[in-house]
Formats: structure tokens, sequence, C-alpha cells
């Protein structure tokens, strides 16, 4: 019975001093490096409005989601409407909606890129309201310039026009069609 017991134990100590081996010569494992963008917060159905010094909206902008990374100063948005409202009393333009599936928001820079069945609608007290529609603009909130490289396609109650590449200007009426230009425009009735 002895003998068992001994043999028994000697197994155990050759076990725990086998097993403790490998424990203490395992290497350590490497961190694994953060290959995504933490994200601060989320707003679902949100709504946010831009309050210039004077007190009057210079622009909203809702959608369906948003989620926001302080360490990029992004914001990754779905279904985003930004509303841009003439607040220097330009008459150019009463309201410029812009609409897409999908937008990154830069904080740093107050720049979004708009991605997706992009639209815009402008409004004016002119009577003269027409639609843009592009896969891709840039849009910056403090000029409120777009800038797209991308086919456009703008359409009035009187106009037609269609050309490659955008660079626009909507708080001074701006708009400029940079290549392959064509256009149908039909009288008033």
């Amino acid at each position: 019975m002895k003998f068992l017991l001994v043999l028994v134990s000697g197994l155990l100590v050759v076990i725990l001093l086998h097993n403790l081996e490998d424990y203490l010569t395992r290497p350590e494992p490497e961190k694994p490096n953060q290959d995504y963008v933490a994200v601060d917060y989320y707003l679902s159905e949100f709504s946010l409005s831009a309050i210039t010094a004077t007190g009057a909206v210079s622009h909203t902008m809702d959608g369906l989601y948003l989620a926001y990374s302080q360490d990029t100063k992004v914001s990754n948005i779905v279904m985003p409407r930004i509303t841009s409202k003439d607040t220097q009393s330009t008459q150019a333009v009463d309201a410029a909606t812009l609409t897409a599936d999908e937008a990154v928001m830069h904080h740093d820079t107050q720049e979004a890129d708009l991605n997706g069945n992009v639209r815009l609608h402008m409004a004016s007290q002119a009577n003269n309201a027409f639609d843009l529609q592009t896969s891709f603009l840039h849009y910056r909130f403090a000029d409120q310039q777009l800038s797209t490289d991308q086919p456009v396609s703008i359409t009035s109650p009187q106009l037609v026009l269609q050309g490659t590449g955008l660079e626009a200007k909507l708080d001074e009426a701006y708009l400029r069609l940079n290549s392959n230009v064509k256009s149908i425009y039909q009288a008033a009735p």
C-alpha cells in the first residue's frame, strides 16, 4: 500500500513539474492590434441643429442612425437629411435639402461626404426650384460648397441638365458642371 502511495505521489510530482515547466517557458501572448474604431456614442432617429452667433439656425441634420468616434472626430450617418438655410438674407436660396443613403461627417473640418442616391432639392421664393441627383457629393458646411466628380443630373420645371463633375456654392447661387454637359430646355407654356 505504501508503495502504491509513493508511486502515485511520484507520478503526480512528475506531471506537476512538467506542467510547471510548460507554464514558465510559455511566451507571453501578443497583444492584438486594435483594427477597429471605437464608437463613443450612437444616436437613432436623431435631429441636430447648428446655431449661428446671432441665434439663427444655419442648418439642421437628421437621420436614421449616427455613430460618432472621438478618436477620429468622424460620424457615420445612415439616411442623412441636411437642410441648409439662408442665414445671410441673400434670398438666392431659401432652403437647400441634401439627402443620401449614407454620409461621413468630418467634424474637425466641418465637411460631409454623402454616398448613394444623393439628392439636392433647392427651393427659393423666385419659383426657380430644382433637383440635383448624383451618387457622391462632398459638402462643406462653412461656405455651403458642393463638389463631385460623378455624373450629375439637374431637373427643374423647364430644364434638364446633365454632366460629369460639379462645383457649386449654395449661398452664391453658383453652379458649374465640369464636362460632358447636355441640356434640354422647354419654353414656359
